[in-house]
């Protein structure tokens, strides 16, 4: 993967949100949309709320929250990405700098003809670097924290039922092994039990999170309380 397509496809949530924000703006002026859905590869918590959009009459409301959180996704993305950049500069400087001696030894051609060739590999291959620099980070734990916290708080404000916002959430967050805990929760018990049960003694979330789903639900202040702790793990 090369560099270009690599910002590309990070920057996505951006383009996201930038084209559910034209949407929501044609709908409160009551303009008709030319297509359905984005020109992305929706993922299954962006097409569940399209569907409830559609299905509950919300749509003005749903769009917004849909653009609201892939502005908050990138950037949280944004300052991944600026501790994931170091190693692309090393590597770029080591193309450039490492074939210096061959200036001194064989002459400016060789030089310019391999450090050429070291770039060239560099805008060639570096997305991959990027891409894999960026995975990295994201799947720490407290990254893994703020999407789930974050899906599970847009989710629940456009009115999924608790068990499908809980599960999408946990599909969000990225982590297999909260996947792999909600999944063993079931579906009957998610719909019935709130959300501090649910994610008990689930992966990457510790007694703080615990506590504040049980405040969220108690005030039903879901924004200024697992919004918030998102915003907070992924600064």
């Amino acid at each position: 993967m090369n560099v270009a397509t690599a910002f590309k496809a990070i920057r996505s949530g951006r383009d996201k949100a930038a084209w559910y924000r034209m949407w929501h703006l044609r709908q409160r002026a009551g303009l008709a949309w030319p297509a359905g859905t984005s020109p992305w590869a929706q993922r299954p918590f962006e097409t569940a709320l399209v569907a409830l959009a559609k299905e509950s009459g919300k749509l003005e409301d749903i769009l917004r929250l849909l653009a609201d959180y892939f502005n908050a996704e990138d950037k949280m993305v944004l300052k991944v990405v600026q501790k994931a950049t170091y190693p692309m500069f090393v590597a770029l400087a080591a193309a450039v700098i490492g074939p210096l001696p061959l200036a001194f030894t064989s002459g400016v051609g060789p030089y310019v003809l391999t450090a050429g060739a070291g770039v060239a590999l560099w805008v060639a291959a570096g997305g991959s670097l990027l891409m894999g620099m960026i995975d990295r980070y994201l799947n720490k734990e407290r990254y893994v924290r703020g999407r789930l916290l974050r899906a599970l708080t847009f989710g629940i404000e456009a009115g999924l039922p608790l068990g499908r916002a809980a599960s999408l959430a946990a599909e969000s967050s990225g982590n297999a092994e909260v996947v792999a805990h909600v999944k063993r929760v079931g579906g009957a018990a998610l719909a019935s039990q709130s959300l501090a049960k649910t994610f008990a003694g689930c992966p990457c979330l510790p007694g703080h999170a615990i506590a504040a789903m049980e405040v969220a639900e108690a005030s039903g202040d879901f924004t200024g309380t697992l919004r918030r702790m998102a915003d907070l793990e992924e600064s």
